[in-house]
């Protein structure tokens, strides 16, 4: 009798493959690899014939259960992914991808269903979603105090001067009090626009990384006590969305870390495309800091935003500590 191209040599390869392997026809389970009897504990005899809609289910899990039954309709998904969880679904300790096949199967239509371990996965952008909504909150923060540290007195300062002129005396002080007013809205107006520009700066969208951060660091330079020197080559380049918006709020926070905290008169930005590289230096001629320090604290400088961000957009970046002050580099290939 010529042997089925299913045999024992067929089943050792599948012990060597590094993921857990289900073979099931008719939604009955009719062959499990080494890995997946380890998972879940179980030995060949008890694997064989069952149901295969609960060989990985948790019961409590409904949702679960649902899942693994889909394996067994005729349109089940290519591709779905559940979770194996501790007593009382308290605490997912394993995440998996599960990637389903028609095949033939000692001369029957079978499905095979491997096992994806995406634990580490799944670690990895619970951890990003947690610091995207850090940075969201953190934004929403920021927008508070500036509307009421800043724009806030500026309009109760208005609302004072008006009452003023309503009672002014004379035409001298009516013009005087008219003036102010008029000072005040402009500075009013300004802060507005600047408020605006934080939350979602208009050139980036219209012009460009290029432009949104020229006209940035001429909002932040103060002459004879801060100036900044940009250099880039990207002459109206305009990169992807994503990374034009991240790499604008990065360098955004570079220069706020060194005018609130680095003491430092004068910062340098380069900003450069090589074929398809991106690359950004950062210094200033501040008494820099110890970044594996600050990443201890809790929104250290906004360290770890800027690593956050770094991370969105797959670029690599690094801190180094050069004579007192601190060099950022990055690197983003497109």
């Amino acid at each position: 009798m010529k042997k089925s191209v299913w045999d024992d040599s067929i089943h050792e390869i599948f012990n060597l493959i590094p993921n857990p392997i289900l073979i099931h026809i008719d939604g009955k389970v009719v062959y499990a690899n080494n890995l997946i009897l380890t998972l879940t504990g179980r030995t060949p005899e008890e694997v064989r014939g069952m149901d295969a809609a609960l060989f990985l289910s948790d019961p409590a899990d409904p949702r679960n259960t649902r899942i693994m039954k889909q394996l067994t309709a005729i349109d089940f998904p290519e591709e779905e992914e559940f979770s194996i969880r501790t007593e009382k679904r308290k605490l997912a300790i394993r995440n998996f991808l599960l990637r389903n096949s028609h095949i033939r199967y000692l001369g029957r239509e079978a499905t095979i269903t491997i096992l994806v371990d995406i634990t580490e996965r799944k670690h990895i952008e619970n951890y990003i979603l947690s610091r995207v909504m850090e940075t969201e909150e953190k934004n929403r923060k920021q927008f508070a105090i500036d509307l009421h540290d800043d724009l806030g007195p500026t309009l109760s300062s208005i609302k004072l001067y008006l009452g003023l002129l309503q009672n002014a005396q004379t035409g001298e002080k009516r013009e005087e009090f008219l003036s102010l007013c008029h000072t005040r809205i402009d500075e009013a107006v300004t802060k507005m626009r600047r408020i605006a520009n934080n939350l979602m700066p208009r050139l980036l969208g219209k012009f460009g990384l290029e432009s949104a951060l020229t006209s940035f660091f001429a909002s932040m330079e103060q002459p004879d006590k801060f100036m900044i020197d940009f250099r880039t080559d990207l002459k109206g380049f305009r990169l992807p969305k994503p990374v034009e918006l991240h790499l604008y709020r990065m360098i955004s926070e570079l220069v706020h870390n060194t005018v609130k905290h680095s003491g430092a008169t004068r910062a340098t930005v380069v900003l450069k495309k090589r074929n398809n590289k991106i690359t950004l230096q950062y210094t200033d001629n501040g008494k820099g800091y110890d970044v594996d320090q600050l990443h201890k604290q809790s929104g250290g400088l906004g360290v770890g935003n800027i690593i956050h961000r770094a991370m969105l957009i797959d670029a690599k970046i690094g801190f180094s500590r050069r004579k007192g002050y601190t060099l950022v580099t990055l690197a983003k290939y497109l």
